[in-house]
């Protein structure tokens, strides 16, 4: 096992395939994390059967807090579990799953509002973790959270996949929307109940399964957030425009590159991050 890494972690909707993933490398490269889960031996079992993880280190390095994203009182254990130092990267892979209508746009989230609403829930908690004293302000986090292409204001994602992405997937894409503008205006508060120190987005284009292709075949390009037009003081790139990219890849791109890329000093701190093969 790696020495103890400098950041201890906080995933929610860990369950799914890209954060997953990037929990089970963080696991398996000596990270120690707290996780949210409606139902923890599904993602104990998850860790050990798909990816591997032994139960001792399971037991060592994972604590998995029962409950769901939108009750106030158990986010907020999980980013500061009591005894425990709190979260100073905290990754959120939340969605809701899609399903067809017969009306316009056609397919629906189970829950339209979930990532937006999570996000407020996730911001809240950590303001009140700030005025209880409990994250002081060096120890406020930085985000990451899973979003999409197809929300910027310029292109990127490829003129075939438009009617898909502007279209079929308008309720999603509303959605995750409301979550990054929640998120970035987060990043430009200060004073005493400020909750993070900055946030990363992620834009994957469509996720797929299959095996990893390798982070030597995902283009990567980014730009800031008009929310938070000074989270960086970088220049913006230009979009990766592409059809796909496997889960795997993308959690591999968190762990390699946002985790252990650290707090404070992350590369990514204050970017939108496209993603695509």
């Amino acid at each position: 096992m790696a020495s103890s890494p400098r950041v201890t972690l906080a995933f929610f909707g860990a369950t799914g395939g890209t954060t997953a993933s990037a929990l089970a490398l963080a696991l398996k490269d000596g990270y120690f994390a707290t996780a949210l889960a409606r139902t923890p031996a599904k993602l104990r079992n998850l860790m050990e059967t798909q990816y591997n993880i032994p139960s001792a280190t399971l037991d060592a390095q994972l604590h998995i807090i029962q409950g769901g994203a939108k009750d106030m009182e158990v986010v907020k254990e999980t980013l500061a579990p009591q005894g425990k130092q709190p979260a100073s990267i905290i990754i959120s892979g939340l969605g809701a799953y899609p399903e067809m209508s017969i009306k316009p746009p056609f397919i629906v989230n189970t829950d339209p509002t979930l990532c937006g609403d999570a996000i407020t829930i996730l911001m809240n908690a950590l303001r009140q973790l700030r005025r209880e004293g409990r994250i002081s302000e060096a120890q406020k986090p930085l985000v990451y959270v899973g979003s999409t292409t197809g929300l910027s204001a310029k292109r990127d994602v490829p003129y075939a996949l438009a009617p898909l992405y502007h279209v079929l997937l308008a309720s999603a894409h509303k959605d995750k929307t409301v979550m990054e503008k929640v998120l970035a205006e987060a990043s430009t508060e200060t004073g005493p109940e400020a909750p993070i120190s900055n946030f990363v987005i992620g834009r994957p284009t469509l996720l797929m399964d299959g095996p990893a292709k390798g982070l030597s075949q995902v283009k990567i390009g980014w730009e800031k957030h008009p929310a938070a037009p000074n989270a960086t003081s970088e220049q913006e790139t230009v979009a990766a425009i592409g059809y796909s990219i496997r889960r795997y890849d993308v959690g591999a791109w968190i762990f390699e590159e946002f985790i252990k890329g650290g707090h404070p000093g992350n590369p990514w701190a204050g970017k939108c991050v496209s993603m695509t093969y």
